[in-house]
């Protein structure tokens, strides 16, 4: 993407779609009835530490901005240990979550076409996406806006249905309002520990804000768009997430709510629309690809940063006349293949550990970006406490810690702590070999 390409509007909507993703639309299912209505405050509580990150990494921007952002600033700000391990970590957590979003892609595509085998589908939609982020011009841009735009209308769709489904124009139920709430077992029927077991569930819908990073520095003006851009996406995020799923359990009895499919699907099935599943299967299958496209852009461009600082081999620096890190993007591509065949050699189950353990090492690199905007406040000349930072940090080790008292996450804690061990391993074994310098 060239650079001084994108509009602050384009900047928006690839910041939404690359954080509004399908597992809003599905794992919501599965976090109300870990936690049930409280689920509300757990997203409550995720949205205000999206926002966190996200004001971190925009006041980095706008004071430098680089391509790399976050792992640029990490490495001046900690060395070379945190410039190689944001880097990385992000890298490794983009390219599993590329390939849980193709895989859900080709799921939600087999629901028209079940005779054609899901690798075929996997196969066109990766193409797909790599080839979007070939073409290096406004595309991309363009693109995820037009994606993005498709899942806002969704929710505002939702948000209405759900606004008049309140008021009786659909259908009508006894506990129907604030009383859907509290009869069924209680506000917080599970207690504490289904609050703090559906954390990390809550927290992944806003996981994505490094794709906005990435992108700010293609603007026209980083410094004035990134700022603007942050207000409008944690706006529009926070307002949509929260009331829509506030809507949807004021309609709906949250131990009525299925987990293998989207729970909006039953809340527009009151409108007695035709096809209606088909439609919001479609939205889904718009938010895994939007998702996944804005994931292949970003971790490209932290693969040809980590190229750029000795921390990869430089040959991945190297870009094309249309500015695209070709080298990067080629493994990064690899990256994902390989990604998708493990999602079908490995047993389901066993994914489903691998993708969790994703989400924990996603995180991880939020509490990485936060020290790291800690320790680069002086290089800033920033004078402020940072006690919101670090009380966010604490939010974040309770959200990791909490997924021990889900076993499937439990799985994904121990196998996210491997992956970062695996990155300690690796950064230790190239410094001591001097391939730092070698590269």
């Amino acid at each position: 993407m060239e650079k001084g390409a994108l509009s602050v509007n384009e900047l928006v909507l690839i910041g939404v779609g690359g954080i509004l993703g399908a597992g809003f639309f599905l794992a919501s299912g599965i976090a109300i009835h870990t936690a049930g209505p409280i689920i509300i405050l757990n997203y409550v509580v995720s949205a205000f530490i999206m926002s966190q990150v996200f004001y971190a990494l925009s006041q980095m921007i706008t004071y430098k901005p680089v391509e790399g952002t976050f792992r640029v600033y990490a490495e001046e700000a900690l060395g070379d240990i945190g410039g190689f391990l944001s880097g990385w970590v992000y890298w490794t957590a983009g390219v599993f979550i590329m390939s849980s979003e193709v895989t859900a892609s080709s799921i939600f595509t087999k629901y028209w076409f079940p005779k054609v085998p899901l690798w075929i589908f996997s196969l066109i939609y990766s193409a797909l996406v790599i080839t979007i982020n070939l073409t290096g011009t406004k595309n991309f841009g363009e693109i995820e806006s037009w994606f993005s735009t498709i899942k806002i209308v969704a929710l505002f769709i939702i948000v209405i249905v759900g606004i008049l489904t309140l008021m009786g124009f659909f259908a009508k139920t006894p506990t129907m309002g604030i009383k859907n709430l509290y009869v069924h077992g209680g506000f917080a029927p599970h207690g504490i520990k289904g609050f703090l077991g559906a954390m990390l569930m809550s927290l992944i819908p806003f996981g994505g804000v490094e794709v906005v990073a990435m992108s700010a520095v293609k603007t026209k003006n980083p410094r004035k768009y990134t700022p603007i851009a942050r207000k409008y996406i944690v706006l529009f995020l926070t307002i949509l997430y929260i009331s829509s799923i506030t809507l949807l359990l004021m309609i709906i009895p949250w131990d009525t709510i299925s987990i293998t499919e989207s729970p909006f699907i039953k809340l527009l099935s009151f409108t007695k629309i035709p096809f209606i599943a088909s439609i919001m299967n479609f939205v889904i299958l718009t938010a895994a690809l939007t998702t996944m496209n804005g994931a292949m852009y970003a971790v490209t461009q932290v693969l040809y940063s980590l190229g750029q600082s000795r921390f990869a081999p430089t040959f991945l620096a190297k870009k094309t006349k249309r500015d695209v890190p070709i080298y990067a993007l080629a493994l990064s591509s690899f990256g994902l293949f390989i990604a998708v065949i493990l999602s079908y050699i490995l047993p389901k189950d066993v994914y489903e550990y691998i993708t969790s353990a994703t989400g924990f090492v996603q995180f991880f690199n939020w509490i990485i970006i936060l020290y790291t905007f800690i320790k680069y406040k002086p290089i800033m000349g920033n004078t402020s406490s940072s006690k919101k930072e670090w009380f966010t940090i604490m939010l974040i080790g309770i959200v990791l810690s909490s997924s021990l008292l889900i076993p499937k996450q439990s799985v994904g804690f121990v196998g996210g702590i491997i992956i970062l061990l695996i990155i300690f391993f690796l950064y230790y074994i190239t410094k001591k070999l001097n391939l730092f310098d070698v590269w």
